[in-house]
């Protein structure tokens, strides 16, 4: 790997370092999540006020140390301020897919496609006035699929029959139609209610729908919790968000 470095970034998460610098997490589309040291960033009537923010999407110039796991920050320019002059909703539902992506493994295969769809979903979330959480679990659908972790959500995991959902089965990484649901122990699954089954079932074009769904707050814990159940069933750790419980 060159020690001059140029790539863009998206900064995932920000921690300031003694007196004058920062430490950064960027995610990168060539090198997956980064830790970056900004040496004297802190300083007053520093060049780079302003820069160096939550969300900022930025053209890096870095150095990187082969003998070390850090990248050193020179410069950047700004590519986006995504939380600029956006309201405190769509600010959370910005903010939760890349609290998810900071408690993940990504693998550098993986960076690119993971980088698109996060620019992808950032552009979309700021463009709709409603039922932005329902765009967020299109995402997590999305970046499951890319991290190969995908679940169906078409056809019951046990008959592989395409009826409506009853519950969730975590053991499974699936949902179980109601003919299902009887022999399986009740304590293993996650009963939906039938808001949940059809949002579920219309995640994949969910924007067609978008104006016309209603998402009740039982609707939006459940799903929530199987997104999170799934994601912490494969890496292992419990995944949470701190995020979309403002919501």
């Amino acid at each position: 790997m060159s020690r001059d470095i140029k790539t863009k970034g998206i900064i995932i998460k920000k921690v300031n370092f003694r007196e004058t610098s920062i430490i950064l997490d960027v995610l990168t589309p060539e090198y997956g999540v980064i830790s970056l040291m900004a040496k004297g960033v802190r300083k007053q009537k520093s060049k780079n006020t302003g820069l160096l923010e939550i969300l900022n999407e930025l053209d890096l110039d870095l150095y990187k140390n082969p003998s070390s796991e850090w990248y050193i920050y020179r410069s950047s320019q700004i590519i986006n301020a995504h939380l600029f002059n956006i309201n405190l909703t769509t600010s959370i539902l910005m903010q939760a897919p890349v609290e998810v992506i900071r408690q993940i493994i990504i693998s550098i295969d993986d960076s690119q496609a993971i980088y698109q769809l996060l620019e992808t979903y950032f552009n979309y979330i700021k463009s709709i006035d409603k039922n932005g959480i329902a765009i967020f679990w299109r995402f997590l659908l999305k970046l499951c699929r890319i991290i190969g972790i995908e679940f169906d959500i078409s056809n019951c995991i046990v008959c592989s029959q395409k009826k409506q959902f009853f519950a969730y089965f975590p053991q499974k990484h699936g949902f179980i139609c109601n003919d299902c649901f009887h022999p399986v122990n009740n304590e293993q699954v996650f009963k939906i209610n039938e808001n949940a089954a059809d949002l579920i079932s219309k995640l994949n074009h969910i924007g067609n729908y978008i104006d016309e769904i209603s998402i009740p707050k039982p609707t939006i814990k459940q799903l929530n919790r199987i997104f999170l159940t799934h994601l912490s069933e494969h890496f292992h750790k419990k995944i949470h968000l701190k995020s979309i419980e403002l919501l």
